[in-house]
């Protein structure tokens, strides 16, 4: 069984670095002008007191104080307050659009950005902060323009350099990711997000040594971290190091019970141990959490097909694909599950979604071809298979089921090209099938020296795996000659 494996999912990662990026901004009041003295000799007039006007910085430090307590309304009303006094106040403009941005109300934030920028074109948080919100919005070229302004105008933010390095890992350009996390951890070798950020890189590229190094490292310098815990499992399981990899992803569920990605990922570990049952525990526990976790209902697919739960297998790749319509895997194993419980007019419906989604999909040409051959369209499974083969040319299951195809249709020759293309690249692990219908082929072609050598080779694998049928096919084969 063989679960669809992607690198570690961060869910929240503005919440996993525990960002406040405008660092110090509490601010003081400008020195009071001294009260005018009286004129010696004048009488006093009564007066009212003075009106006194707002302090925009009083505000201001006030919703920065709200803000840090979470209380977003208040931050927004001091904010509001500071900025009535003070419409040129840019800072207040800068922590009104985190607040916006923080209830997701990206279009006002933006706005409130771009003044602080107009305010003070030079003022590096503004740019920080208006790419973390364009990043959050998913507009990874707009945030990637900023994050660049705000490294040239502030060149010692770390935070900055984090953020950059998110970008371009999502673009795929995990290389210069990783110059950006490690420019974080050059100027500050304490940063734990930056050790964690590369390490997931390195496990992006398939590094998993040094993404090992890394988390190691992040859990050195702080050991209550479950990403670093988590990270470090994958690396793990991916160098084969089942144990430990337990161990890790048992810590970080220890530190952080709610954690999807981290029930997810044991999955992974539990299924290599053929622990069905807990590999479903951790999936449903994922799913609960997460209930738009993707990638928990596939692999729980994939587990319940395996326990030939065949019904409940379909519903869990459907519910992948509502989430993630461009999924060809999920219609290729909706497909394989459909084929399992006969139904081969629905799996052929879903193998065909699935090359739609990805045109250059072998497995799926080759899994219908073999539909449309159940069906008894061999020409179509024949041109399945070549398709196949096109793609990958050197398919060996391709080439071995377009060969039997062949010996269907009467194409002999065909057959025994494709049949021995397949046992002289793969000799020590084919099965009888492909020396029985290679048999068949060469006694058509009137080969019966070698026809009886691969039908006998053909009955001593089927007698080594203990299929009496084919065993018996092979020997009345073998009669005929």
């Amino acid at each position: 069984m063989t679960m669809t494996r992607n690198v570690t999912t961060l869910l929240g990662l503005t919440l996993l670095l525990g960002l406040s990026p405008v660092g110090a901004l509490a601010q003081t009041d400008p020195a009071s002008e001294p009260a005018p003295e009286s004129i010696e000799g004048q009488p006093e007039e009564p007066t009212s007191p003075p009106a006194v006007a707002p302090n925009p910085v009083e505000a201001y430090n006030r919703g920065v104080e709200a803000f840090q307590r979470g209380n977003l309304e208040a931050a927004l009303t001091s904010f509001d307050e500071a900025i009535a006094v003070n419409p040129s106040y840019a800072e207040a403009y800068v922590y009104r659009g985190m607040v916006y941005g923080r209830q997701q109300d990206y279009a006002t934030a933006i706005a409130n950005l771009d003044r602080a920028i107009q305010l003070n074109p030079s003022y590096a948080t503004a740019y920080f902060m208006r790419g973390i919100t364009y990043y959050n919005m998913g507009n990874r070229e707009a945030a990637s323009a900023d994050f660049n302004t705000a490294v040239q105008l502030d060149p010692d933010s770390v935070e900055t350099y984090l953020y950059r390095g998110l970008t371009d890992s999502d673009a795929g350009n995990t290389a210069l990711a990783i110059e950006d996390f490690t420019e974080a951890i050059n100027r500050n070798p304490a940063s734990v997000d930056a050790y964690i950020l590369r390490g997931f890189a390195h496990e992006k590229v398939g590094a998993y040594e040094d993404a090992v190094a890394d988390f190691s490292r992040a859990i050195e310098l702080n050991n209550s971290r479950p990403a670093a815990y988590m990270g470090r499992g994958v690396g793990y399981y991916q160098l084969g190091l089942m144990e430990p990899a337990l161990d890790d992803l048992n810590r970080a569920i220890s530190l952080n019970p709610d954690g999807a990605s981290a029930y997810l990922n044991r999955s992974y570990i539990y299924v290599q141990q053929n622990r069905l049952g807990r590999a479903l525990e951790d999936l449903n526990r994922a799913i609960e959490l997460n209930p738009r976790l993707s990638e928990a209902y596939m692999n729980r697919g994939i587990v319940r097909a395996n326990q030939r739960d065949f019904a409940g297998a379909e519903r869990d790749f459907a519910r992948t694909l509502e989430l993630n319509p461009e999924r060809a895997d999920a219609y290729k194993a909706r497909g394989d599950a459909r084929m399992s419980v006969g139904d081969e007019l629905g799996a052929i419906s879903d193998y065909s979604e699935a090359i739609f989604v990805d045109a250059n999909y072998a497995e799926a040409y080759k899994a219908r071809g073999d539909a449309r051959l159940a069906i008894g369209d061999t020409p179509g499974a024949i041109a399945d298979y070549s398709q196949a083969i096109d793609i990958r040319p050197n398919y060996l299951d391709a080439f071995s089921a377009r060969g039997r195809a062949y010996v269907q249709t009467g194409q002999s020759q065909l057959a025994y090209s494709d049949l021995t293309q397949v046992i002289l690249n793969d000799p020590r692990s084919l099965t009888p099938d492909v020396y029985f219908h290679r048999g068949l082929a060469q006694a058509t072609l009137g080969e019966s020296l070698g026809a009886r050598q691969d039908l006998q080779q053909a009955a001593d694998l089927y007698l080594r795996v203990g299929n009496a049928e084919g065993y018996r096919a092979a020997l009345q084969e073998l009669g005929q000659l």
